[in-house]
C-alpha cells in the first residue's frame, strides 16, 4: 500500500472529522483526528458477530454510536450517536476491504457531522478504499 498517497488523500478530505485506515492488527496506515488503539482493536472484530455489534454499537473515545446498518458481504457497518436533534449527532462508518495484491484485509473508520449524512459519507469512503486499498 502507498501509505503516503493514502495519507495525502485523507488530508484533503474535508467531509469527515476523523478517519483511520488500519490493518487487522490495528496498525495505523493513515489517519487524521483521534481514535485510540483500543477502539481500533475492537473494530477489527466488529464483523465477527452481527448481534453483538448491533447490541453494543461502535465506540470512539467513550462515545457510543448506535449501529443502524450491518452489511457483512459489502464490508460496511454504520450508524450514529443518539441525539434528539439530528444536527447534533455524529455518524460513523466502519468498512473493510481486501487489498488486491496481497489479499490483506484493511479496515477504515470515519466519523462525520451534519450536514454530511451516511448517504454521502459511506459511498465516499467506499470510493476512497477502492482507489487507495482494493486496487493496490
Amino acid at each position: 500500500l502507498r501509505t503516503e498517497t493514502m495519507q495525502a488523500a485523507l488530508d484533503n478530505q474535508k467531509d469527515w472529522n476523523r478517519a483511520y485506515i488500519f490493518d487487522g492488527s490495528a496498525k495505523v496506515l493513515a489517519k487524521f483526528g483521534q481514535i485510540s488503539e483500543q477502539d481500533l482493536q475492537v473494530f477489527t472484530t466488529a464483523f465477527n458477530d452481527k448481534d453483538t455489534t448491533f447490541g453494543n454499537g461502535l465506540n470512539v473515545g467513550g462515545a457510543n454510536y448506535e449501529v443502524h446498518r450491518f452489511y457483512e458481504e459489502e464490508g460496511l457497518i454504520y450508524g450514529r450517536t443518539h441525539s434528539v436533534d439530528p444536527q447534533e449527532g455524529e455518524g460513523i462508518c466502519l468498512a473493510r476491504v481486501k487489498q488486491a495484491s496481497s489479499g490483506q484485509i484493511v479496515y477504515a473508520v470515519i466519523t462525520y457531522r451534519f450536514p454530511i449524512l451516511s448517504a454521502k459519507a459511506v459511498p465516499d469512503l467506499q470510493a476512497f478504499l477502492s482507489q487507495h486499498v482494493a486496487s493496490q
